[in-house]
């Protein structure tokens, strides 16, 4: 069993993902997803669901985020004996292992692919009013997830790529960038060449910016009308750790580049290498303007 801690995202987008609001119904019908189980909440309806969430987190606003999503992945294999009871069971045990058990939570199954999961929401503000610190603790969640694998006698999840000819809408296009990022990254040892292989497949690198500054903090994939953000893409493509890479690829066969400081020295910051900011300048101009030819098109 493998548990991801996702971040980002309202209450209202995350329960929409989860009971497959947003998504096509011609593909993903009724049955494609079931609530297995929930605690605090007014009603099974998803707009009851999302304002038991909101009500609850006006109790403490400084929360910025309140927001908590974690997905519980199993093996194919585990597949014949994960009854929905069964995989309620391992949630729940799960819930209570985080100290998530004191706040609300509302757990989701879905039936869409071959491996079985679960989703997990959940209110990063207690009902005490205060922040849930262990809700986005992925030390403690790698080893709450191994203990359960042994006390269940689960299958450890390959970590592999999904095939995307099975996936649809946003988790395809995720699917494939991860793909070609990871094609592009290994025949990378540069930013230019990165972002020019990336180009090619029509997949373009959309900078973010610190609010009010020209401070580059991360990084977003684009292919067509979905973005995708580096994190979400996996830990590689984080912007920091790829402009790290670049950083000591290049240290080993070309003499060292100009960097951008991007914090004051006083802070102690790494900086961002100038080639980075060019070349996510360049691949997001151009991107921006395939969405300016498709909108006149349109």
């Amino acid at each position: 069993m493998i548990g991801k801690i996702l971040k980002g995202g309202s209450f209202g987008s995350k329960v929409d993902y989860v009971t497959r609001e947003k998504h096509d119904k011609k593909i993903f019908t009724s049955d494609t997803w079931k609530i297995l189980g929930s605690r605090g909440m007014m009603g099974e309806k998803r707009n009851q669901i999302t304002a038991s969430f909101e009500a609850q987190a006006m109790q403490n606003r400084r929360i910025g985020n309140p927001a908590g999503h974690i997905t519980l992945s199993f093996a194919a294999d585990d597949k014949p004996k994960l009854s929905d009871d069964k995989m309620l069971k391992i949630a729940l045990d799960y819930i209570k292992m985080m100290g998530l058990d004191k706040t609300q939570f509302l757990i989701v199954r879905h039936y869409e692919t071959d491996k079985p999961h679960c989703h997990i929401v959940f209110n990063m503000v207690g009902d005490n009013g205060k922040r849930m610190e262990s809700g986005r603790n992925r030390y403690r969640n790698k080893r709450v997830c191994e203990a359960l694998t042994k006390r269940y006698r689960l299958a450890l999840p390959k970590q592999e790529t999904p095939d995307p000819e099975k996936l649809h809408g946003l988790e395809r296009a995720k699917a494939e960038i991860k793909i070609a990022a990871t094609d592009a990254l290994r025949n990378s040892r540069d930013w230019h060449t990165f972002a020019a292989l990336l180009a090619k497949k029509n997949i373009h690198i959309i900078p973010k910016y610190r609010r009010g500054t020209n401070e580059m903090q991360g990084i977003s994939f684009q292919m067509g009308d979905y973005k995708v953000k580096g994190s979400d893409v996996g830990e590689a493509f984080k912007f920091r750790n790829l402009d790290r890479y670049f950083s000591q690829a290049n240290r080993h066969s070309a003499p060292k580049k100009a960097t951008v400081q991007t914090k004051s020295p006083q802070s102690g910051a790494s900086s961002i290498s100038d080639e980075a900011m060019r070349a996510v300048k360049a691949t997001a101009a151009t991107a921006a303007g395939m969405a300016a030819d498709i909108g006149d098109k349109r």
